[in-house]
């Protein structure tokens, strides 16, 4: 089924700067979280079945997927301190048998092929060292007929001022890698550099998205 790894490049982070990081999310970008989820589910129905949540963080956005849908989740993250974090936000949300986390990295996804039913990445893809790398990964554990979700961005259902507030915060934290959700025409290369061919690019002023169907 699937099997923790320790990513290559794994660097130790300090449980209290992942706690940081976790409080910093909430605090800033719930109003994403929820838009983006109310999205999903209006654009797919409820989903059932299994999703990959890769890069998932400390479970922020798992944790309101699964409150509206019928998937079992498996949260991938590649530092230890935060995937601990993840966990934390899990059993305190009773999810637990529901949600589970997996230590791993999205360039070597520790699952069997034909995996998931539904793939979500929401706000990693700018820590990609290898996109294409990564999109095969993806593609490879989707099963026939299933669904990637994959790029960043905060949901049609935020307020302007909503917007323009998360877009300035997260400008300021990723600096140059914020430049990767305003470059369509790069996420369309990497793709099909991928050699997947059954995929659109939705970009507007609420964020850059591919969605993939095999």
């Amino acid at each position: 089924m699937y099997e923790e790894r320790v990513p290559a490049d794994y660097t130790e982070m300090d449980l209290l700067e992942a706690k940081r990081f976790d409080k910093k999310v909430k605090e800033n970008f719930m109003p994403a979280v929820i838009s983006t989820v109310k999205q999903i589910i209006e654009d797919y129905g409820v989903l059932e079945g299994v999703c990959v949540d890769v890069g998932c963080g400390t479970a922020v956005f798992a944790i309101e997927l699964c409150k509206h849908s019928k998937l079992k989740i498996y949260a991938l993250e590649k530092e230890k301190a935060i995937c601990e974090v993840a966990r934390m936000n899990i059993e305190k949300e009773q999810l637990i048998d529901k949600i589970i986390t997996v230590l791993g990295d999205a360039h070597d996804l520790p699952f069997e092929n034909e995996f998931a039913d539904f793939i979500i990445s929401r706000g990693s893809y700018h820590c990609w060292q290898d996109k294409v790398q990564v999109f095969k990964e993806i593609y490879r554990v989707l099963k026939k007929g299933g669904i990637g979700f994959v790029g960043g961005g905060f949901g049609r259902y935020v307020t302007e001022e909503e917007l323009n507030r998360m877009k300035s915060l997260r400008d300021h934290s990723l600096k140059e890698n914020a430049k990767v959700y305003s470059s369509p025409d790069k996420l369309r290369e990497f793709i099909y550099k991928a050699n997947i061919s059954n995929f659109r690019i939705i970009y507007d002023k609420e964020g850059l998205w591919a969605e993939i169907k095999k």
